[in-house]
């Protein structure tokens, strides 16, 4: 088991968790082809789509409860990884 020592260390790639505003902002300035499409139905998700990530269109739902939704380590790294953006996007 664990340490609790070692539960606080976040490797240094692993980036911080930010605000649902400040994630668009961040893609729209890096690629402006993100669309983020809010109102597909039920739910409190939002979709996060680009046409052209190597050849193919990839999209992925993202919580969003509103401007202030705050998204976790897990959501940026997928995010940095799916769309394949610079591992420092979110710095």
């Amino acid at each position: 088991m664990l340490s609790a020592k070692w539960a606080q260390i976040t490797p240094p790639w692993m980036p911080n968790p930010q605000k649902y505003r400040e994630v668009v902002k961040k893609l729209k300035a890096h690629d402006s082809q993100f669309q983020f499409q809010v109102r597909r139905g039920k739910g409190s998700e939002a979709m996060v789509y680009h046409p052209n990530i190597s050849g193919k269109a990839k999209s992925m739902p993202v919580k969003h409860h509103g401007d202030g939704t705050e998204l976790g380590r897990g959501v940026l790294s997928a995010l940095i990884r799916r769309f394949e953006l610079p591992t420092d996007i979110f710095s």
